[in-house]
């Protein structure tokens, strides 16, 4: 009998252990459907997403140091950090697959007390949604990493027994890649911290240090009002505006909008998961309040961020130049990350709530909870359309980087022409923030204005301001080296290239193969230095914030270690 009994037990562990893996294994499947043609060579080169195979870690700007504004920082830092370990176009792969695991299991942890059929489809409607589609195409990798780590932190914090401190660290450094992410991170922080909010709100602010410090050093840089205008919700395809919001879409940029938003038939679909939310948020408002509220309330911050920049123009304006910061709210759509897991896990619900009372219907309706959100999104499959397409950097950028590297000419460089985007031929005409910002061994100063639907929306860092005028002066090869300026590399292909090499003209050129690039030499910069204060209060906000993640990866690592099956029953599936 004793033998029979430990059987029957090892049997149901085994069984658990498979329910539990059902819905990792369904989000794997999910992340390789959109990753799927990242498994060719090269570095996937779209907007703002720019990987270089080499991530100096000497670079000042990677630690909050440079002349810019703190937008990727720790992000950068992170990247380059990996990067010193493990091949630069691993790493990639590694994030973008992460982020669209993370954010499927995260929600589905968030349904872990529902059926499994409930956290199938929370799941797929996690990962397969616009705001995923359209910010892997405009490249904002921080982003969808922080919207995985949203889940994850809810989840931990509001445990039932206790915030599970070690995720709770975890998931707030995945929120504090970017000033923006790490101000949702401290949304969720305030609408799930309950009795424990002084603690993780001290946790929060340890981790977002680098940016925070960074960010009081280049207090001087200041947004562009005019850019709330331009960067206010947009109507795709039928949904109108409201309706894009409320779909998860909307964002300001038509090039990176998938072709299925402007189909008649997805509105169908949408109106279709749109009933299925309904009945699910009608389900969690008499099944868990407490859940309800918190996803609501970090749901309507986003919502209401979102709609802002188009129903307050002149609110959002007035913020974004007189409130230090304010800039981090003129896109407002990207705040819909704080939306997607009240929308995910509602449509989990209310796929459960259907199939407890379809009888019959059972098997069609959970096919139809996987099957929606894909019919609403078929072409984020496959890199959203083939748009994520690997590319190789040519021969004459590796030449470039490495005849830099050789010369004794001292300074820090400048990229002609001076504009901040490109569309390489090499990279499959995709437009992308200029990659030589990061690829060559120096600092470099790219042009930060941005050319959004014909309009120019002014800089941020004073540094290329300043050498913006000098390129417009008459001066310019005796100017250059005053501004720090002792390498100039010139992308040939690009529009007005003759134009910025005329600008040079006369310049001592350094030889290098290829055609792509020219690279020209001035005698007399002095490299770009640092204030000792500065580097001191950096070095102070990154040892103070990697000591609070090493301990909380440590932590996890070590419950990992001690926890069974038995001591989470509340992790077992119920199918």
């Amino acid at each position: 009998m004793a033998g029979r009994r430990h059987d029957e037990r090892a049997n149901v562990s085994h069984r658990d252990h498979l329910r539990r893996s059902i819905v990792p294994l369904w989000a794997a499947v999910l992340a390789l459907a959109v990753c799927a043609p990242l498994f060719a060579r090269g570095y996937v080169l779209s907007y703002d997403m720019v990987w270089v195979p080499h991530l100096d870690l000497d670079r000042a700007e990677l630690w909050g140091l440079g002349s810019a504004l703190p937008r990727a920082v720790p992000s950068d830092a992170v990247v380059a950090l990996l990067g010193s370990v493990i091949p630069a176009a691993v790493v990639q792969r590694i994030v973008l697959f992460a982020a669209l695991f993370l954010i499927a299991t995260g929600v589905g942890r968030l349904l872990r007390d529902r059926p499994l059929a409930a956290q199938l489809a929370g799941a797929t409607f996690a990962v397969w949604n616009p705001f995923v589609a359209e910010r892997l195409v405009l490249g904002q990798w921080p982003l969808l990493l922080a919207a995985a780590a949203i889940p994850w932190l809810i989840a931990a914090l509001l445990d039932e027994e206790g915030p599970r401190w070690p995720i709770v660290v975890v998931a707030l450094a995945g929120t504090a890649l970017t000033p923006a992410t790490g101000l949702m991170g401290l949304v969720i922080v305030l609408v799930a911290g309950r009795k424990r909010v002084l603690p993780v709100l001290g946790l929060a602010g340890l981790l977002n240090l680098p940016w925070v410090v960074a960010g009081v050093v280049h207090s001087g840089g200041q947004s562009d009002p005019a850019a709330v205008g331009l960067f206010e919700v947009q109507g795709e395809g039928h949904f109108g505006r409201l309706g894009s919001v409320l779909t998860l879409g909307g964002i300001w940029n038509s090039e990176v909008v998938p072709t299925s938003r402007t189909l008649g038939l997805t509105v169908a679909i949408a109106a279709a998961i749109g009933v299925v939310i309904i009945v699910g948020l009608v389900t969690v408002w008499r099944g868990d309040r407490q859940l309800l509220g918190v996803l609501a309330a970090a749901g309507a911050v986003g919502l209401v961020l979102a709609l802002a920049g188009w129903l307050v123009p002149d609110l959002i304006e007035r913020i974004v130049s007189d409130v230090p910061g304010g800039g981090l709210v003129r896109d407002g759509t990207r705040w819909l990350a704080l939306l997607v897991p009240l929308e995910a896990v509602a449509f989990g619900a209310g796929v459960c709530a259907l199939l407890h009372n379809a009888r019959a219907w059972v098997t069609p309706i959970a096919v139809l909870g996987l099957v929606l959100p894909v019919a609403a999104l078929p072409d984020l499959a496959w890199g959203v359309g083939g748009r994520l397409e690997p590319a190789t950097y040519p021969a004459a950028w590796t030449n470039t980087r490495t005849a830099i590297a050789e010369s004794d000419v001292s300074g820090d460089i400048l990229v002609l022409p001076f504009s901040a985007y490109r569309r390489p031929s090499w990279n499959h005409d995709t437009p992308v923030f200029d990659p030589a910002g990061r690829f060559f061994g120096r600092t470099t100063v790219t042009n930060d204005e941005l050319d959004v639907s014909g309009e120019t929306i002014r800089g941020e860092g004073p540094r290329a301001a300043a050498i913006g005028k000098v390129l417009n002066g008459t001066k310019v090869l005796a100017e250059l080296p005053e501004q720090g300026i002792g390498i100039i590399v010139v992308d040939t292909k690009a529009p007005r290239a003759d134009e910025a090499l005329a600008l040079i003209a006369g310049a001592e050129e350094l030889p290098i193969a290829g055609d792509e690039l020219r690279l020209f030499a001035l005698p007399g910069a002095t490299p770009s230095e640092t204030a000792p204060g500065d580097r001191w209060a950096m070095t102070v906000a990154w040892l103070l914030a990697g000591l609070t993640l090493l301990g909380g990866v440590g932590a996890a690592l070590r419950r990992s270690d001690r926890e069974t099956p038995e001591d989470n029953p509340r992790d077992v599936t119920q199918a």
